[in-house]
């Protein structure tokens, strides 16, 4: 094949090329590709909590305890129930350390107080031995709030937190450093540690 032939034959390629796409036109095909995000939620303690103290034997007194938890979420509260529980052990188990009045106890780790002394110190009473009860304040980050329920469902006594479509916070729940009055005498109240435990919990519904 000379060079003139070469020549001719890519014209023609050329313009064969050009008339298919006049004669067959516009064609497309469209299709939609989905995938579901299902609801997600983390918590973690923050550094910033003060999980020791010390506390004076005279008053009761503590120098300072904070739990500080943080929330991200990209569900809502049709997704998840937010639940700050707590937990006290005593001669028959574990049981709720909220007091009536949102109050967290502290019992005796080596000399567990009893249900009957738990119960008083809910109250508000001085019949309380191995327990002392201390007033709680509970923030959070709006829009997100915060708030004490008692008898709140399976959950019982407890803080119920609501995201209000917030995507993140921090709930920051401080005990204060002075019982509450009845619920520490020297007398009654053995020298020891004295513990809680708080829990942030995301239950999915």
């Amino acid at each position: 094949m000379n060079k003139r032939n070469i020549s001719k034959l890519l014209i023609f390629l050329m313009t064969a090329s050009l008339g298919a796409v006049k004669a067959y036109g516009y064609a497309e095909a469209e299709q939609s590709v989905l995938t579901d995000v299902q609801p997600a939620v983390a918590i973690e303690k923050q550094t910033s909590s003060i999980e020791n103290a010390s506390a004076n034997g005279e008053t009761g007194a503590h120098t300072g305890l904070q739990s500080v938890f943080s929330i991200q979420t990209n569900g809502t509260d049709s997704d998840y129930d937010f639940i700050i529980t707590s937990k006290i052990l005593t001669d028959g188990g574990e049981v709720s350390a909220y007091g009536n009045n949102g109050s967290l106890l502290f019992g005796n780790t080596l000399a567990a107080p009893t249900q009957a002394a738990i119960d008083d110190a809910k109250a508000g009473g001085s019949s309380n031995k191995n327990v002392i009860a201390y007033p709680v304040t509970t923030v959070i980050t709006n829009p997100m709030t915060v708030g004490f329920e008692q008898n709140y469902g399976i959950y019982g006594d407890c803080y119920v937190v609501k995201v209000n479509n917030g995507t993140e916070g921090t709930v920051t729940h401080t005990v204060g450093q002075n019982p509450i009055s009845g619920t520490y005498n020297i007398g009654q109240d053995q020298a020891g540690t004295y513990q809680a435990v708080v829990t942030f919990t995301a239950v999915s519904k």
